[in-house]
């Protein structure tokens, strides 16, 4: 099956009307572009709603975005279960749970998606944890981040594989 469109079905229970309204998803087949130029399309989707903080600084270009997000230095093994808490935890509400999939299932599907772009996989994202959160896999607490929407909470996450992109945007207000 070819890699967009395994890693498209996967998480297609994003893409529905309820997911929609907390996470973003874009899978995509073209590696050569940047993660900023992934995001985009995202946050500038006629349908988006951008968030009712009108806060200076969020970015309105592919070049601010550039400078909104920083590559990460983990592991496959360590991005699984960033992705895990991206997709499954409401981020205005650390703990509570948010989206169509328990933990375990996103568990494994979440696994699946990172094998299937690859372990020469490249990760992006506008937010910042401490060595201590990748290597025990606790993302509830102690982050900065840069915002790239004008909701109270954003996570932009992208993975660029060597056959296949993943785009995923979570946010939240309280």
């Amino acid at each position: 099956m070819d890699t967009v469109l395994e890693i498209a079905a996967l998480l297609e229970p994003l893409s529905t009307a309820d997911g929609r309204f907390f996470i973003r998803v874009q899978v995509g087949e073209d590696p050569a572009r940047s993660p900023a130029e992934l995001l985009h399309p995202i946050l500038f989707a006629p349908d988006f709603d951008r968030g009712e903080y009108d806060l200076p600084g969020i970015p309105k270009t592919v070049q601010g975005l550039a400078t909104a997000l920083c590559e990460l230095p983990v592991t496959a093994a360590q991005m699984v279960p960033f992705l895990v808490q991206t997709c499954t935890t409401d981020l205005a509400h650390m703990g509570a749970s948010r989206g169509p999939w328990s933990i375990e299932a996103a568990q494994a599907v979440l696994d699946r998606v990172v094998q299937t772009l690859g372990p020469q996989t490249r990760w992006w994202t506008n937010v910042s944890y401490s060595t201590w959160c990748w290597e025990h896999g606790d993302f509830s607490d102690g982050f900065s981040s840069n915002p790239v929407t004008g909701h109270e909470f954003d996570r932009a996450v992208i993975g660029i594989g060597a056959d296949a992109t993943v785009t995923l945007l979570a946010f939240a207000d309280p």
